[in-house]
């Protein structure tokens, strides 16, 4: 790539972003971990990184969540990156908002799980002027989801839910996931705009949420669980999202990756992967699916033997003749 496109496309990543307008001291304090989020570390030395200005001679830090698609599409990135690059990547466990708060003092590299423009919507504004933001790699969906074994003539909406002889039938409870997500920030709210009094947002994590479907759907049980498309879940179970007239939980959201100031200049070629780094939602959809099924190196491994094309295009812009 030349030094104009170079120029450029430094000038595209950060078109748009104005001052953040939030301190980021309305953030938990980033530096101690709490009994619910983990600490910037990596998985297999426990020590919090340090920043750093390049990537020669150190890994590249990727933050990941513990939620089903974070683990794909960072193991992906991990082996693609490695393989095309000959660059180190290290995968960080943690909390959603200390990969934003991190990325954008540089103790991470990157991050692939911004949901913008509404679910993370918070944390965003607090970074957006200090972190690079490479665009969308596939699609989303939030909300509260229940088994399609519940009548839609009984329940097809949230609002229904102020009924509380319907929120009985639930245990008046929501299941959600872990409480630093925006998801179940934005179910809280849910129980504020539509007045759920008789509901209670569990939170837990993810794993729970699924564990908590499974078991309820073996019993027939009415259940609702805050979740998110792609997800194997929707594959393996008939579901549906309740409407949300309010729109709390947005519309169609776009999953993105972001990476630490500098990181273009650092790594020219890495941030090209990054730009042209898309995955179709209907692969994204199977992939998931195979990842539950067997493991999620496994379905990454097979993804990327079966697909050459696409992978050639995200490393080296080049796409396949016919």
């Amino acid at each position: 790539m030349s030094d104009y496109n170079r120029i450029r496309r430094r000038a595209v990543l950060l078109g748009g972003l104005g001052l953040a307008g939030a301190s980021m001291a309305s953030l938990v304090n980033l530096s101690q971990p709490s009994a619910r989020t983990s600490q910037v570390a990596g998985p297999e030395t426990g020590r919090t990184p340090q920043p750093t200005s390049a990537l020669t001679g150190s890994p590249l830090r990727l933050g990941w969540s513990p939620w089903a698609d974070a683990e794909v599409i960072s193991l992906i990135a991990q082996k693609v990156i490695q393989q095309a690059y000959n660059i180190e990547v290290e995968r960080v466990l943690a909390d959603i908002g200390i990969q934003y708060a991190s990325v954008a003092r540089g103790d991470l590299d990157m991050m692939l799980m911004a949901w913008l423009p509404l679910t993370h919507r918070d944390y965003w504004q607090r970074v957006r002027d200090r972190v690079l933001d490479f665009g969308s790699m596939y699609s989303g969906r939030l909300g509260w989801v229940v088994p399609n074994y519940i009548p839609k003539a009984e329940l097809s909406s949230i609002q229904q839910l102020r009924d509380p002889a319907l929120a009985s039938r639930f245990q008046n409870r929501v299941q959600g996931i872990d409480p630093g997500s925006g998801l179940n920030q934005a179910s809280a709210e849910a129980l504020k705009s539509y007045q759920l009094n008789d509901l209670d947002l569990v939170a837990s994590s993810s794993a729970a949420m699924t564990a908590v479907l499974d078991q309820a759907i073996r019993r027939e049980q009415w259940v609702i669980v805050t979740s998110w498309m792609p997800h194997w879940m929707f594959a393996r179970y008939k579901l549906r999202f309740l409407e949300d007239p309010k729109r709390v939980f947005g519309g169609i959201e776009w999953i993105h990756a972001l990476g630490r100031p500098s990181l273009d200049l650092d790594a020219p070629d890495l941030a090209d992967f990054l730009t042209r780094f898309h995955l179709p939602d209907q692969e994204m959809s199977d992939l998931l699916l195979k990842a539950n099924d067997r493991s999620a190196e496994i379905a990454v491994d097979e993804y990327l033997d079966t697909h050459p094309a696409r992978v050639r295009y995200w490393t080296t812009g080049q796409i396949a003749a016919g």
